[in-house]
């Protein structure tokens, strides 16, 4: 699969799983989708860690 989830990239990050699916509903990236509202985030594995400085 090529696709991670909130949980996944969370623990991949170190950052809580809030902070990740709230940036997902901020980036304007369209590689990171939802199927429709309310369903689970899908985020490329190999994405670059937004939360590094």
């Amino acid at each position: 699969m090529a696709d991670m989830g909130t949980k996944e990239a969370s623990e991949k990050w170190g950052v809580s799983q809030k902070r990740v699916r709230d940036w997902c509903q901020r980036t304007k990236d369209p590689r990171v989708t939802q199927d429709k509202k309310g369903s689970p985030w899908h985020i490329p594995k190999n994405y670059p860690n937004p939360f590094k400085k």
